[in-house]
């Protein structure tokens, strides 16, 4: 099959070092990942309000952040002979998986208060409590920017239930590395594709920190929301006079899973709480976000990480959701050896309970996103990379792009016009809790729901 090679690997004389951290941002490449905070070993960065790197102090000069910095580039072919073997070849779907089940932590509390089955604390709590694990590096709200997460090294049960639930907003939370520099460990990390990224191009070329991480948890991602959007959309429907207190993205209610969803609390005491389950309310907000460095990311299914955990958007022969349980489930790909024997002995320990799966049940769920992220966003780099625009470095080959990937896209640009317009954005977004909004997007379920009655991909 003719493929298609991308572009060569970054100019060395055009980023290099924080100057060449500050093009990144500049180039609106930076994936606000924090690794250039965490990694430095001077503590040259800070992070600015909207969560970019920004220098605090000087620099010597050593690129560790340059060389990290997955905004730039990712060599999977690299990356993945070195976690696989010589058999890894960038272009599955969703990457090498050696084992798959939907699973939920047996602890009532933890799963309880989960975004899905809760199986990332559980399984962090197991590790801390069996003292495999020193502490979890993992994200909770920003107490001074309810809009952001923070990292935290979760090193109590007590931190790790305040780090429960997604977070579909910035979060840089790799800055935390910075304050585990003079610790062996080990430590266990939870993070988004774009996160796993850059600690895995260090872990390549300084193996301390392959020691000091050894277990990565990664989440399935499609995009993460720009704080800036979740503020827009507090303002929009904050009752007068009043400011965004907190936000829970995942928040439960009497009906359990899937219906936990955004809620957001205002100083004055008051809640808004999405009409939506989690995946139509971040649909109707990312309608109106700048998706940024997101829309040039090719890993949905966060294939470097140990274990890769989503929602188990899996349907049955009716339509329906096949693993609904009002307590609520986590789907779970196993890809290395060390996060099947994690798995294993938190199912022996009878910390998780687990049912095994095929691994195509959670393709078939994520399928629309996979697509999206491994060939649509093919497309979109070279289009902007012949348009001469800043592109990441990806040096693999891909598959030409189909004539469907090209219409999708061309649709899907006409939508991102929304985002550049202020006041449109508001339209959309009121239109999109609308009467009217919940109409169509009742439709659209239901249609989903008959297609894959039918045997035919849920789109």
């Amino acid at each position: 099959m003719k493929t298609i090679p991308m572009n060569s690997p970054p100019d060395n004389n055009r980023y290099r070092n924080v100057d060449g951290i500050l093009k990144v941002v500049e180039d609106k490449l930076c994936h606000r990942c924090g690794a250039c905070i965490g990694l430095c070993p001077v503590s040259t960065f800070g992070i600015d309000r909207n969560g970019y790197p920004m220098q605090i102090d000087d620099c010597i000069e050593c690129n560790i952040c340059v060389q990290s910095c997955s905004g730039l580039g990712v060599d999977y072919n690299t990356i993945g002979e070195r976690m696989y073997g010589q058999e890894y070849t960038y272009g599955d779907m969703m990457g090498p998986v050696i084992g798959a089940c939907v699973a939920h932590a047996v602890d009532e509390t933890i799963r309880n208060n989960a975004a899905s089955g809760g199986v990332v604390t559980q399984l962090f709590d197991y590790l801390l409590e069996s003292g495999q694990i020193k502490g979890a590096i993992v994200v909770v709200e920003d107490p001074e920017n309810p809009a952001m997460g923070k990292g935290i090294v979760a090193r109590t049960r007590e931190e790790l239930l305040q780090s429960q639930q997604s977070r579909y907003t910035t979060s840089p939370h790799l800055h935390i590395l910075n304050t585990i520099h003079e610790e062996e460990g080990p430590f266990a990390l939870v993070a988004l594709p774009c996160q796993i990224h850059s600690l895995r191009k260090r872990q390549m070329v300084d193996p301390r920190w392959t020691k000091k991480i050894p277990i990565i948890i990664g989440l399935l991602c499609h995009y993460s929301l720009p704080m800036s959007s979740t503020e827009e959309a507090a303002a929009l429907l904050a009752p007068p006079g009043t400011s965004l207190a907190h936000t829970r993205y995942r928040q439960r209610d009497e009906r359990g899973w899937p219906f936990n969803t955004l809620e957001m609390t205002f100083s004055d005491g008051s809640v808004w709480r999405s009409p939506y389950g989690p995946a139509q309310t971040f649909n109707v907000i990312s309608r109106i976000s700048p998706l940024g460095r997101c829309l040039q990311c090719l890993d949905a299914a966060a294939e470097f990480s140990d274990i890769s955990i989503c929602d188990p958007w899996i349907r049955d022969e009716r339509g329906n959701w096949k693993y609904e349980e009002p307590e609520g489930f986590s789907g779970v790909l196993i890809r290395t050896k060390q996060g099947a024997a994690v798995v294993e002995k938190a199912v022996a320990a009878g910390r998780l309970s687990a049912k095994a799966i095929p691994p195509e049940e959670i393709r078939s769920g994520q399928q629309q996103m996979m697509v999206e992220k491994k060939l649509r966003t093919a497309f979109r780099i070279d289009v902007r990379r012949k348009l001469k625009m800043a592109v990441p470095s990806y040096p693999m080959e891909f598959a030409p792009h189909q004539r469907k990937v090209i219409v999708h896209e061309v649709l899907f640009w006409f939508m991102r016009l929304i985002p550049a317009f202020k006041p449109i954005r508001g339209f959309f977004l009121q239109l999109g809790f609308s009467r009217v909004g919940r109409y169509l997007i009742d439709r659209r379920m239901k249609r989903r729901e008959r297609r894959a009655a039918a045997g035919k991909p849920a789109v």
